[in-house]
């Protein structure tokens, strides 16, 4: 998309961005109806072209829906990479001969291997850690991980605290070593390419090669994208799970829906998810800010502290984050109990999205100059002042986006919120899977489709906002 003059490269960042925006638990329920043993259309698909189906529950299985998950992190990462780096060098390489195929594996991906290491290592961290998919797909597949291993602990009666404590200190040591070689990859000795000349990523031209480019995100978009939202889709209308088919278009009803509203535990599920991820997204988005404008535009001693205390969640694993948060609230003697409250939900969720709510704040604190709040205050203006009026409309694109990103991941987030989730507080991540359990299938997809729905609403809210405030903070 970056590299090359491949056409619709708008759809081609849609189709790469929107499993962002899909829960990981209903994109792994609607893989292992689809291509379920017994009933998966892509299977009866497969058996009827002559090839053997394809067991969604085996280690296989795992890896292919898990790396449908990961794939918009990775996909972010590989950009930005590939879009600050120089052409010169390519162009020097195929007008001394060099064939594209070879330019390619001896010049960009030389370049780009410390963002492509760092992306790989960071997906390993993020799949250590994930619950959806060894749960669903492991689980009924024998191919247990750790996160399934921890989960089974904890379910048992009485509760096996040692294992799941044991199991949970290899998970973030190994998360740790991971994120560690991460780091050292992102500072890799790769080639540097950013000089002080003005530079541009200049296109190939894939020339009849092109529309190659263009079914590939179509390919992409249909496989990532497309089936997972049908299955939902198809199964939010049915009264019971039933494959694709023309006789089943007779039985589509609303009545699904109509029970998410008649229901009140899944309605105070939706009610609990809204307000844990807003909640969320304010305290991470104003937490960011603040510590972005003390780390980047102060001296105060000890700043340096504070930012890695902002940053090492990252490398906490959410499922032993949930884990740690259930133990500390358990076991300390605090004056509150939080524990059968949302607010240790909250807690949990603004753990565990803080460090990237800093990644979007913290590049546009560091843009803004210093002379614009010296003006402020030589004009008589307080720091409150100055950071109100000054920092916060330049900075309202980045905050909104910290906004938007946190209360996502907020809003899906189930690896912590299984651990700590009470009767009377669930979320609805947690009600999508104890419906799942349940073989509630159509109910669960209705719920999906409207969560999905909600998502895309607000994203769409959010950016029309960004760019709002976007033109007014350049106007200012």
């Amino acid at each position: 998309m970056v590299r090359t003059n491949a056409p619709c490269k708008a759809f081609a960042r849609a189709a790469a961005l929107i499993p962002m925006i899909i829960p990981g638990i209903l994109n792994t329920i609607a893989w292992s109806l689809l291509l379920s043993p017994q009933q998966g259309p892509l299977n009866d698909l497969l058996r009827s072209i002559g090839l053997p189906a394809f067991n969604v529950y085996s280690l296989v299985g795992m890896i292919f829906v898990q790396s449908m998950h990961v794939v918009p992190v990775a996909y972010l990462m590989g950009t930005a990479a590939f879009s600050s780096m120089d052409s010169s060098m390519e162009e020097a390489a195929m007008a001394s001969g060099a064939s594209p195929v070879r330019t390619f594996f001896t010049i960009t991906l030389r370049m780009t291997r410390p963002a492509i290491v760092s992306a790989a290592l960071l997906m390993f961290v993020q799949t250590i850690s994930t619950f959806e998919v060894p749960q669903l797909i492991g689980v009924p597949g024998h191919k247990d991980v750790f996160v399934s291993r921890i989960y089974a602990a904890l379910q048992a009666f009485p509760a096996d605290y040692g294992t799941v404590g044991v199991i949970g200190v290899f998970v973030l040591v190994i998360a740790i070593i991971g994120l560690t070689l991460s780091r050292r990859a992102g500072r890799g000795a790769g080639v540097q390419t950013i000089t002080g000349k003005g530079f541009r990523a200049q296109p190939q031209d894939l020339g009849r090669w092109r529309w190659a480019g263009f079914a590939a995100f179509v390919l992409f978009f249909l496989i990532a994208v497309a089936l997972p939202l049908a299955m939902l889709i198809w199964s939010a209308f049915l009264p019971g799970y039933e494959p694709p088919s023309i006789d089943a278009l007779h039985h589509l009803t609303l009545q699904n829906f109509s029970d998410i509203l008649h229901k009140p535990v899944l309605v105070a599920s939706v009610k609990h998810s809204v307000i844990t991820a807003v909640s969320a997204g304010v305290i991470v988005t104003a937490l960011s800010a603040l510590v972005a404008y003390i780390t980047i535009k102060t001296k105060i001693v000890g700043r340096g502290i504070l930012d890695a205390l902002a940053t090492i969640p990252i490398a906490v694993p959410s499922i032993v984050m949930g884990v740690g948060i259930l133990y500390w609230y358990l076991a300390a003697p605090l004056p509150v109990h939080l524990y059968g409250t949302l607010t240790i939900l909250v807690v949990a969720f603004v753990t565990i999205t803080l460090p990237y709510g800093m990644r979007y704040v913290v590049p546009g604190m560091a843009a803004i100059k210093d002379e614009l709040e010296e003006a402020a205050t030589s004009s008589g203006a307080t720091w409150l002042q100055a950071f109100r009026r000054v920092f916060i409309p330049l900075l309202m694109p980045s905050l909104l986006a910290a906004f938007l990103y946190s209360m996502i991941v907020a809003f899906r987030e189930i690896s912590a919120a299984i651990f700590l989730y009470s009767s009377g507080t669930e979320v609805v991540s947690v009600q999508i899977y104890d419906l799942y359990t349940n073989g509630s299938y159509p109910t669960v997809a209705a719920l999906g489709v409207t969560m999905v729905v909600f998502l895309v609403v607000l994203v769409g809210i959010v950016q029309l906002l960004t760019r709002s405030f976007g033109i007014k903070a350049r106007r200012a």
